[in-house]
């Protein structure tokens, strides 16, 4: 989304228009969102033939950190099935378990969410509790908990879109099967459609622009993703669902919106500082009120054009603990 507007492409990948209200964007929409809710749910639920899509993304994303492929999945307890209680324009979820066990958190974030390593752990750590059993025979047998969050913003400091992660010793060796994660950050896959190789690609492509298009482009023929675009077909969904995603749809518009509202308010308020205080001090003051991420890119390119850590520190306000985080994931010593 640029400047509060949506490009919507063909199935060949070509822009042939741009929607700036959402009026104007469902009028031309052919696809619902695959990251609203409800879409979102419908397309990869776990009780229907839509399993397979789940299948395939899991199975992507994961590939190298679960001890074995998923074969099957299905929804965990009713308590699961409504997903997470928190705003919905922001944040949901869902949960599954496959034929090994394991335990499937996948959630979806909208907006900028500042500690979402440590939220993926919390609720991880409390599927792993709620395994116990009480008793003095219980010998702490755990099924593996697997979170796959997937995020429309970047938290991290390099290009890569996707960070797999379990318990590891110092070496990189693991330890334990137990807690697995994988956080994928939307904005950075730019692949061109016909540069698409894997499962991974097709499946992150379409997360990131069905949305966007006015057909089904042909690199998903007769492969497990052309599901996808069969379930997220507006003209065949029911009425009440079409309210539903329109109401999800222009929900998530008015909270970008907001959110954009914040940033700007934030620089327009450190440049009036900036007036009085000097300028640098200023918009550093105003970035790190409205735009935290915005504060982090910056460091980044000063980096790049090897500033020192002291300089950047007083332009952004960011710590020395942060640049120099941003610095060893760079790769500059």
């Amino acid at each position: 989304m640029k400047n509060n507007s949506i490009e919507i492409k063909n199935g060949h990948g070509e822009m042939i228009g741009e929607a700036k209200t959402f009026e104007e964007y469902k009028g031309a929409g052919v696809f619902a969102d695959l990251l609203l809710d409800r879409t979102f749910k419908k397309a990869f639920n776990p009780d229907t033939q839509n399993k397979v899509c789940l299948i395939a993304l899991l199975n992507a994303v994961l590939e190298g950190e679960i001890a074995s492929p998923i074969v099957d999945v299905q929804s965990r307890n009713k308590e699961y099935s409504d997903g997470s209680n928190e705003n919905r324009t922001s944040v949901f979820d869902l949960h599954c378990i496959d034929s090994e066990w394991r335990r499937f958190i996948i959630e979806v974030q909208i907006l900028f969410q500042e500690n979402i390593v440590n939220r993926a752990i919390y609720y991880a750590s409390q599927t792993i509790v709620a395994q116990g059993e009480r008793g003095q025979k219980y010998n702490y047998e755990l099924s593996p908990v697997v979170t796959v969050v997937f995020m429309e913003f970047n938290v991290f400091a390099d290009d890569r879109y996707i960070r797999r992660a379990k318990l590891r010793e110092m070496n990189g060796a693991s330890i334990c099967e137990t807690l697995n994660f994988a956080f994928v950050e939307l904005p950075k896959f730019n692949k061109p459609l016909d540069e698409l190789e894997t499962t991974l690609d097709k499946a992150l492509y379409a997360l990131k622009n069905m949305k966007n298009m006015t057909l089904m482009p042909k690199q998903y023929a007769n492969t497990v993703f052309e599901l996808l675009f069969s379930t997220a077909k507006l003209a065949k969904l029911s009425k009440e669902e079409q309210k539903m995603i329109d109401e999800a749809q222009k929900a998530k518009w008015d909270e970008y919106a907001i959110h954009k509202a914040a940033i700007d308010s934030g620089l327009r308020q450190g440049h009036k500082e900036g007036l009085k205080e000097g300028l640098a001090k200023g918009l550093a003051k105003g970035l790190a009120k409205g735009a935290n991420q915005k504060a982090r890119e910056i460091a980044k390119k000063m980096l790049l054009k090897n500033k020192p850590v002291e300089e950047i520190t007083d332009f952004t306000e960011l710590s020395e603990v942060d640049v120099i985080a941003i610095k060893a994931a760079l790769g500059k010593s």
